[in-house]
């Protein structure tokens, strides 16, 4: 399974939340190391190059995060819903939809909500709708700067939304298919890992 985790002789598509904090912990350390470098994935870059043309143009300024970014940097390879994106400025947009998200006060109390926002690349181009979900950036979000298409593009530290991930995926107070989805993320990352450096 693409998915598949080992442990011993079984494999599983979920981690236990020692286990997710036990391989978190010894991903931290190769990351310090140096023995892991995050580097933008060129074919995650073609996958995802609608929304990193609409993000370039519409959110120049802001910070890409959530599963577009460890799709950026070829951590995860599953398609996203949505468009997690961290602002500084929380008053932007007017309003803010505030629905999807049933355990915010335990998982994302810095959610603001999503927004949809049309979009036409070009003259010829047919207009897109895509749901932008932001983040405020209360906690000084660190980011790695890439090049696309001749612009730069701040894209979250991975590390910090691993963190955040980690969290969700062994939070008891979150909804078990959110939990499920980061858990399963987070154990794609670290078995891949396991194959990599072993």
């Amino acid at each position: 399974m693409a998915n598949s985790y080992r442990l011993g002789s079984v494999h599983t598509n979920f981690l236990t939340p020692s286990e997710l904090q036990t391989e978190f912990r010894d991903y931290k350390l190769k990351v310090i190391s140096g023995e892991i470098n995050f580097n933008p994935s060129a074919k995650a870059l073609d996958k995802h190059k609608d929304l990193l043309y609409f993000i370039s143009d519409t959110l120049p300024n802001d910070i890409i995060s959530g599963s577009l970014a460890l799709n950026i940097f070829g951590l995860i390879y599953r398609d996203t819903n949505d468009i997690d994106i961290l602002i500084d400025d929380k008053n932007r947009y007017p309003k803010y939809v505030k629905d999807g998200y049933d355990d915010d006060e335990f998982s994302t109390p810095n959610r603001l909500g999503y927004v949809e926002i049309k979009y036409k690349k070009g003259v010829f181009s047919k207009e897109k709708e895509y749901k932008v979900d932001f983040f405020h950036n209360d906690n000084n979000a660190s980011f790695i700067t890439i090049d696309f298409n001749g612009k730069k593009l701040k894209v979250h530290n991975p590390l910090e939304v691993m963190d955040y991930k980690l969290n969700m995926a062994i939070n008891t107070k979150v909804y078990s298919s959110t939990s499920r989805k980061h858990n399963e993320d987070l154990t794609q990352i670290f078995g891949q890992m396991s194959w990599q450096f072993a």
